[in-house]
């Protein structure tokens, strides 16, 4: 009895010590956007991204690896039973990622490649949502899982941040759409985003909840299309109707 109780303790031990060595899992503090993933778009995704750029010998930004952060917000979503985690919204809305209290947890995984996508709008018949873009289905990087694009401003560290037309030079995606000069129908710089969830959560963005799992996530930031056209009736007005509140698939 006693040799056993030796053992167990003996073990607990070797896991504390492993503990110790690998640091808490999921705690962000003072190291957020360290180098060398200090990489950083100059708007409103450096909140809850972090980084590393590689550049090709030419200095042209080749790559990004890094990560995507998410805070969990202590509730519980009804449908899939997950626990809802959304994107921290930075230090201007007490969630600073370098403060540890902010509990910032990595959500996925990161790849980006560099391109160029056109703005379509932000707001829709599904309310505001992740800028939509669209892209020619040739110009999507493969191989991978690539279904994200985001923009960058000339406050970006990025090669290419002195070239950013003034309609692409905006905080957020509202001021693509809204202010002048507008956006719209522009083509901007930025980075096609491949993403893997490091655990199962259900996400929370705009009016949607979005349960995600382990692996290759294609479905919660999934802005991109490949052909774009104003659907109307006779009379001029709108026929697509928004997909969720539709329970006709059901």
């Amino acid at each position: 009895m006693k040799k056993s109780i030796g053992i167990r303790v003996y073990v607990l031990a070797f896991v504390s010590f492993l503990f110790l060595l690998s640091g808490p899992p999921t705690a962000l503090a003072g190291d957020f956007q360290d180098p060398p993933k200090d990489y950083l778009f100059g708007n409103h995704i450096d909140t809850h991204q972090e980084n590393k750029l590689k550049l090709t010998k030419d200095g042209d930004p080749k790559s990004l690896s890094g990560s995507f952060f998410i805070i969990f917000t202590g509730d519980t979503d009804p449908v899939s039973g997950l626990p809802i985690a959304r994107h921290p919204r930075g230090a201007g809305q007490g969630e600073d990622c370098n403060d540890k209290a902010t509990g910032c947890v990595e959500g996925w995984k990161m790849k980006g490649v560099p391109g160029v996508a056109k703005f379509l709008y932000h707001s829709g018949v599904n309310g505001d949502d992740h800028p939509v873009w669209m892209i020619d289905r040739v110009d999507i990087p493969q191989p991978g899982s690539f279904t994200h694009f985001h923009w960058i401003t000339t406050s970006s560290t990025d090669p290419r941040a002195d070239y950013v037309l003034p309609e692409c030079d905006k905080n957020n995606a509202g001021e693509l759409e809204s202010k002048d000069p507008s956006a719209v129908d522009v083509y901007c710089q930025g980075w096609f985003l491949e993403i893997k969830a490091k655990k199962k959560f259900a996400f929370q963005h705009g009016n949607e909840i979005i349960p995600v799992n382990k692996g290759d996530d294609n479905s919660s930031h999934l802005n991109l299309v490949t052909n774009y056209a104003v659907v109307v009736d006779e009379k001029g007005e709108e026929i697509i109707t928004g997909t969720r509140d539709n329970t006709d698939h059901e």
